[in-house]
């Protein structure tokens, strides 16, 4: 079951928002095109001065989930590094 963002940052609608500013109309609706988002958590780095309860490797775990998934993984879906999290 998809989980909903519970630390009150961005909302889901605003990764939605972004996502599909992102997306270059001649991409939009192509076979073979998936569209997903990762968030990577708040993670340990020289930006917040390392006060992420996070690794980089723990922040990494989405991105990399999402870069190795099989072609038809699925499409549309918001994931952490824990799973799937849902968009409202």
């Amino acid at each position: 079951m998809p989980r909903s963002p519970s630390d009150g940052s961005t909302s889901a609608a605003e990764y939605v928002a972004t996502a599909n500013s992102c997306i270059p109309d001649h991409l939009r609706g192509r076979k073979g095109i998936r569209v997903n988002a990762a968030d990577p958590g708040y993670t340990a780095t020289e930006i917040n001065g390392h006060s992420g309860p996070q690794t980089l490797t723990e922040g990494t775990d989405a991105i990399v989930a999402l870069a190795t998934e099989e072609p038809g993984a699925g499409t549309g879906r918001f994931i952490d590094r824990h799973g799937e999290i849902a968009w409202s």
